[in-house]
């Protein structure tokens, strides 16, 4: 950009030379188009007002040089500066904003992969803690079951047990009471047990 500001102002200043120097060319043919005898003479156009016209020349080329390398040409690097800085905070703070968008992004896709990452296990713990469970209740239900049946086994064999108890002796008394009614003797309740008990092994 310095280097813009140099060739812009020696652009400024060969500008102002050359049209001086066209400007004091065109005077001097018109000067001595206008010194051909018989023709009228301008005063601007006398070639004895020269030296002083040349004076007048240089001063306000010397007046304008100094304007422009001292007011506009310092104005417009001024310009041209700032415009620079503008642009190059702009470009600072474009790259600032891109690698804090690049660090969203990053810390973004981070926790997204932890946040499946923790969905995964906890699913996977769910899973787990669900067939744990399913297994406790499945033995819990077949340990249930299992008492249940021994105790229903038990009570059966108690049932079955006391009906038998009571049969006998049911047998017993109407076989003593048969036997003493049709032959009129008293048979012992060892003896009856025995033909009971042989009676019921037979049938078993």
């Amino acid at each position: 950009m310095r280097a813009n500001f140099d060739s812009l102002r020696s652009v400024a200043r060969r500008g102002i030379v050359a049209t001086l120097a066209y400007g004091l060319g065109a005077s001097l043919s018109v000067s001595a188009m206008a010194a051909e005898p018989g023709e009228a003479k301008l005063p601007q156009l006398d070639i004895q007002t020269y030296p002083s016209q040349i004076f007048w020349l240089i001063i306000a080329f010397i007046v304008l040089y100094f304007l422009v390398s001292k007011i506009a040409v310092p104005r417009i690097s001024e310009v041209l500066s700032e415009r620079e800085e503008r642009i190059a905070d702009d470009l600072d703070k474009a790259e600032t904003l891109s690698k804090e968008a690049e660090q969203v992004r990053a810390e973004y896709e981070k926790a997204l992969a932890e946040a499946r990452d923790k969905a995964h296990a906890a699913t996977r713990e769910a899973q787990e803690a669900a067939a744990k469970s399913g297994a406790e209740l499945e033995a819990e239900s077949h340990a249930k079951i299992s008492g249940m049946l021994k105790d229903a086994e038990s009570r059966i064999a108690a049932a079955r047990a006391e009906a038998v108890g009571n049969v006998r002796s049911v047998a017993r008394d109407v076989a003593g009471d048969a036997v003493s009614k049709l032959i009129g003797v008293q048979v012992a309740e060892a003896e009856i047990d025995k033909v009971i008990d042989a009676t019921m092994e037979a049938r078993s």
